[in-house]
């Protein structure tokens, strides 16, 4: 069979090449700098969803703390994606053709958008290793072995992310309507499994601020209906799943004859555009919100014609080339050419703070290190808990993102003293004075990129709670009547 793809396999080789320098080059971004910052502050589950990726990567770390170790985990996760669909493909059509669907994975612009270490990737993996043996345990003997597998990976599904829970619907669905009482078995010790883990993830949320369903389910979804959210959901399944893709699935649709896989695609994929149909008609999505999706949409390409399937293998290599191409050259280009060719940009700071984070980190600690310093974002606090081997709190945001702090900060404990706050933004006087009875602001410059520090004397707890947590409260901490009242660290410290 290696034989019979010799050509392809050289592709996968040197795409995942490329790829593997594309994960070294990208500079640390702020999302995988904030998982970071949970595994360095171990827990049960963490603001913004549950705490799989922040469990791995603390596991990760008694072996190296460097984000390319950390990658490796994202690079490793995306081939054996590719090879559960290979295994679950198996199940229905020939190996020659699985195979190819293993390859054509591995040589879409999806495997190198799988580079960062996000909670994504591990969504992805256990999604896809839970569906597999989920599959195996219907059709294979050792029935119970393989339903358990099925249960922990799905069970470490809903830990990762909770878009995990239209994929159970869908597998639910599936093993009724087509094994009906044949799938008992394998449900009644898979579910008990998954049930463990969504209970662990509801004990905790019960006992802090209910905060994984307030943020995903109330904080960041109070857009109005608009068509440009909508367009961008077309755009970006139009993107993921290619139109020359759309094109061949048309040209083979004769091959969509009733058939056990079809089924299973058909209501896999079904549920999701229904859903993110529904969700887009609000809230605007990234293209990371179909990652768990994505090896059902390869499942459906073992529907094409072997002339399309090969026809798709070629043109995603393709696309997949421009991706490297472009990102390298950008790559290159930041890592080779001085910031000042940026100078002009809005984002020249944060390029300079990027590529000098220990530098910086040295000469905060020089001259603030015995001091209080805050962020007033997540984005900064993340990068200095990072490179800066310490704390830096975001305190001074009401934005919805990055909330951790507020469980690590008692911002009682800071009334009437004095402490500073970095920004690599300008910052004024009135920017704090509301909360500050005086600031005092001082500025170091590298690269010809201004950074600023200010000094809040006499910090006015009251005042900062009326314009921050008061607001805070009402955004992020108004727990709804219907949910079970149980601790909420916020609410109990100042209200």
């Amino acid at each position: 069979m290696t034989k019979t793809y010799e050509k392809e396999i050289k592709i996968v080789g040197l795409i995942l090449f490329c790829k593997l320098i594309i994960l070294a080059l990208i500079p640390l971004t702020g999302d995988e700098a904030y998982f970071i910052k949970w595994a360095s502050h171990l827990s049960s589950g963490y603001y913004d969803h549950p705490p799989m990726v922040g469990w791995l990567i603390y596991l990760m770390s008694f072996i190296s703390e460097d984000i390319i170790f950390f990658r490796l985990f994202s690079f490793m996760a995306a081939i054996t994606v590719a090879f559960s669909i290979y295994k679950i493909a198996l199940l229905y059509i020939d190996e020659n053709k699985a195979y190819l669907l293993f390859l054509l994975f591995l040589a879409s612009p999806v495997d190198i958008l799988m580079s960062l270490f996000t909670n994504d990737i591990p969504l992805v993996l256990f999604g896809t290793l839970g569906t597999q043996f989920f599959l195996y345990s219907l059709k294979k003997e050792q029935t119970i072995k393989y339903a358990i597998f099925s249960g922990l990976f799905l069970g470490a599904a809903f830990l990762s992310k909770y878009f995990s829970v239209f994929l159970f619907f869908s597998l639910f669905v599936f093993a009724i309507s087509v094994y009906k009482t044949r799938a008992i078995k394998t449900l009644l010790i898979a579910i008990p499994i998954v049930l463990l883990a969504i209970a662990q993830n509801m004990y905790f949320n019960y006992n802090c601020c209910w905060n994984n369903i307030m943020f995903n389910f109330f904080a960041r979804t109070e857009s109005h209906y608009n068509f440009e959210t909508f367009s961008n959901f077309i755009l970006n399944l139009l993107y993921v799943v290619t139109p020359w893709a759309f094109w061949f699935l048309y040209k083979s649709r004769k091959n969509f004859v009733k058939s056990e896989l079809l089924i299973l695609v058909s209501l896999i994929l079904g549920v999701m555009f229904v859903v993110f149909f529904m969700v887009s008609l609000k809230n605007l999505m990234g293209i990371h919100w179909f990652i768990l999706f994505i090896p059902y949409i390869f499942l459906l390409f073992a529907f094409l014609d072997d002339k399309y399937l090969h026809k798709l293998f070629k043109f995603n290599a393709i696309f997949t080339f421009i991706h490297i191409a472009i990102l390298l050259l950008v790559l290159t280009a930041l890592h080779l050419l001085p910031n000042s060719v940026f100078k002009s940009s809005y984002y020249y700071e944060d390029a300079v703070l990027s590529s000098n984070m220990k530098k910086t980190c040295k000469i905060l600690d020089e001259q603030y290190g015995d001091k209080k310093l805050f962020s007033t974002g997540y984005t900064n606090s993340a990068m200095f808990n990072y490179y800066c081997k310490k704390d830096m709190p975001m305190i001074f945001s009401n934005s919805v993102f990055g909330r951790m702090d507020d469980k690590l900060v008692d911002v009682r404990t800071l009334k009437e003293t004095d402490f500073y706050i970095f920004n690599n933004r300008e910052i004024k006087k009135g920017d704090y004075s509301n909360v500050c009875d005086d600031v005092n602001i001082e500025s170091f410059k590298m690269q010809d990129a201004a950074f600023y520090v200010a000094e809040c004397r006499g910090f006015d707890y009251a005042k900062y709670k009326k314009h921050y947590l008061d607001i805070q409260k009402k955004k992020f901490y108004d727990i709804p009547a219907w949910l079970p009242q149980g601790k909420c660290y916020f609410n109990e410290r100042y209200y």
